[in-house]
């Protein structure tokens, strides 16, 4: 804690020193789409935070989880391999996969089921830049948006044909390969990325084999309308590693498993046609019009042999249509920003086990959605919003290891309303107070447990309620007449009826009532505004830092911390480039102790902190790109993720990578 209090101490007196300073600079400016309509990230609260184009190439991340374990109020925890990372965004825990939105482009990626979102089927290659809004969203985004919002915002064509291809080996016998080109030609834009990776894993039984390919077409059949095509298509096959208990640790050490022969495969296919308008009457502006439609079929099976066969496939079939309005001009000297929208999505996941898994149930979900939004400028920079959505959901469930034809069919209103004072430029004061939902994921209703000596039958359980909650929220980000940007962000949110996998009955339940506060600071500084050197071309410092103090409320838990949320989470990085061709970046990040997963009495040592130090060194010309990365540095060792016992105070460890190396070329042509 006195090492958390000095960081914060020093980072708020060297703003303190920079703002004295009278020197300035001109901060990038980047389009975002938090609101749902574009608009200069400059005009959006400090809940919000945007990782560009230059701060991905700068990073040693090599998929998107690991890009976002150094984001703003972002806690990434995973069970030793990509496609199980989960992003935790104010203090969700184990229930965090279904409580933070995902977006590609504005298409919804969480999955119905209980699963976390794939972040593996967009490599990190084909990311143009990445939107977090922290906090809810649930009146303009729908289901699952109650801690906050990840839109990543993949690459469009433009310019003449160019393409690069490159390839990095790294630790543990790991070689990735991929190829892109681009371009634009008279009305027509493309895009293509296709990458290949063949990750041997830190652990055994942890190697992971993933193809992917994504493309996006661009057409302008006139200056007011247009239309974007995405297609792609992502394979993996994955082992799966498993925890281990102290006494492995002892005998066998971090990197074995007791599991050889568990594996995970999915296959994942997309498709999403988009149509933009602005229709003109008589040169007069009416507002702009977009239609998405959509598909995505996405097969997955798992298979834990250990112990017996317990094998599922799981087959989910997603048909959707989207569309909204938008108003953003200005009248009398003031600016109008109206949405209205509707979003319709059609779901159905096939449940089918094997082995010693008896499932066999098909669940169907519907859901609707639809929502309106007004941002207005009362008076000169002081704007007042509101917002409102109705959500429907229906439900079927067709079970046939017992037979079960039931349906359900859940609907909600929310509501949110805020202010914000621009009160200088580029700075600006806000406070919001929104309410948020959750409507349960479709294997959530059914308990897969099987085992003989429990004598649990796989049923449904249609007596779970839907959550409901609100969050308030205040912030101001300032500019520091254009030198320094700092954003700070109180909340409080409160949560009735958080919905929960149940360690002891196999099935989900809810809580009776959560509650999580915190406050989040940010900063970003170009330090060559400070001070001139011939040495470097640029020298870029962000800081952050996350608390975060999420307990139960009420009921059984009432006053214990909620398990798998660190208290105090702070990362900081300086990037810089050095006459012109040579890079250097560096990374740390602070992650505070835990109670383990399922610890929701408190009744075991927390999990202990750890501090992690990543460096990336690379050199470019103007056709070719080769660095060398160093990620944990210091060679700590530490775990993201821990769970207990359900029977006793045992726990499941699964360690993080040591040390580890990436060296890699990329060439442009």
């Amino acid at each position: 804690m006195k090492r958390i209090l000095g960081i914060s101490l020093a980072i708020v007196l060297a703003n303190a020193a920079l703002a004295a300073a009278n020197l300035s600079f001109d901060l990038d400016k980047i389009v975002v789409t938090s609101s749902r309509f574009e608009q200069q990230d400059y005009k959006v609260g400090s809940n919000m935070t945007v990782i560009s184009q230059e701060q991905i190439q700068a990073s040693n991340a090599s998929n998107i989880s690991d890009l976002l374990k150094s984001a703003n109020g972002v806690h990434i925890y995973d069970y030793n391999t990509n496609r199980t990372a989960v992003i935790d965004i104010r203090g969700f825990g184990d229930t965090a996969a279904r409580n933070v939105l995902i977006l590609i482009n504005g298409r919804k990626v969480n999955a119905i089921d209980i699963s976390a979102p794939d972040l593996g089927q967009i490599p990190l290659g084909a990311v143009e830049r990445i939107e977090i809004l922290r906090g809810a969203g649930s009146v303009l985004y729908g289901d699952n948006a109650v801690g906050g919002v990840v839109n990543i915002i993949t690459k469009k064509g433009k310019g003449d044909l160019q393409g690069k291809i490159g390839a990095v080996y790294s630790s543990y016998d790991s070689l990735g390969e991929h190829i892109e080109f681009s371009g634009a030609y008279q009305k027509m834009s493309y895009f293509f990325y296709s990458k290949y990776l063949d990750q041997k894993g830190y652990r055994s039984n942890s190697d992971e084999l993933s193809k992917n390919f994504n493309t996006r077409l661009g057409y302008e059949f006139s200056q007011n309308f247009s239309s974007d095509v995405e297609i792609g298509w992502h394979k993996d096959d994955t082992r799966l590693p498993g925890g281990l208990s102290a006494a492995d640790l002892d005998q066998f050490g971090r990197r074995s498993s007791r599991y050889p022969s568990d594996y995970s495969s999915t296959k994942d296919r997309y498709f999403k046609l988009g149509m933009s308008a602005k229709p003109l009457i008589d040169s007069v502006y009416f507002g702009d019009i977009s239609l998405a439609v959509l598909y995505r079929n996405r097969d997955a099976f798992d298979a834990f042999n250990t112990g017996g066969p317990w094998h599922t496939n799981r087959s989910i079939d997603t048909y959707g249509v989207t569309g909204k309005y938008v108003f953003d001009r200005t009248i009398f000297d003031k600016e109008v920003n109206f949405i209205t929208g509707i979003d319709y999505y059609d779901h159905t996941n096939d449940i089918v086990g094997s082995g010693n898994n008896a499932d066999d149930i098909t669940i169907k979900k519907k859901e609707f959605g639809i929502y309106e939004s007004l941002q207005l400028e009362l008076v000169d920079h002081v704007f007042v919003n509101t917002a409102t959505r109705y959500n429907k959901v229906d439900y079927e469930f067709h079970q046939r290891n017992v037979v079960v034809n039931q349906s359900q069919s859940p609907d909600k209103w929310v509501n949110s309303g805020g202010l914000k004072y621009e009160y200088a430029k580029e700075s600006n004061l806000h406070l919001g107070w929104q309410q948020t939902f959750r409507f349960l994921a479709t294997d959530e209703w059914y308990s897969t447990a099987n085992y003989p000596s429990f004598g649990i039958t796989p049923g449904l359980n249609l007596n779970l309620k839907q959550q409901s909650g609100v969050q308030y929220e205040a912030g101001v980000k300032h500019n520091f007449n254009d030198k320094v940007i700092v954003g700070i962000t109180p909340y409080l949110i409160v949560n009735e009826n958080e919905i929960f996998f149940d360690p002891i009955t196999f099935g989900n339940s809810n809580y009776d009532k959560t509650r999580r506060m915190g406050i989040e600071f940010e900063q970003q500084v170009d330090l060559l505004k400070i001070f001139e050197t011939d040495f470097f071309d640029k020298l870029k410092w962000m800081t952050s830092y996350t608390y975060q103090n999420a307990r139960f409320d009420k009921g059984a838990n009432d006053g214990k911390d909620i398990p798998m949320v660190p208290m105090h989470v702070a990362s900081q990085s300086l990037n810089a480039r050095i006459y012109k061709y040579y890079g250097v970046s560096l990374t740390g990040r602070y992650i505070g102790s835990t109670f383990a997963i399922n610890d929701v009495q408190n009744s075991t040592d927390k999990v202990k902190p750890y501090e992690i130090f990543d460096v990336k060194m690379s050199y470019n010309r103007k056709n070719y790109e080769i660095y060398f990365a160093v990620n944990n540095v210091f060679d700590k060792s530490y775990y993201s993720y821990v769970a207990k016992s359900t029977f006793s105070a045992a726990k499941s460890y699964f360690p993080a990578p040591e040390r580890n190396f990436s060296l890699g070329v990329d060439v442009q042509f």
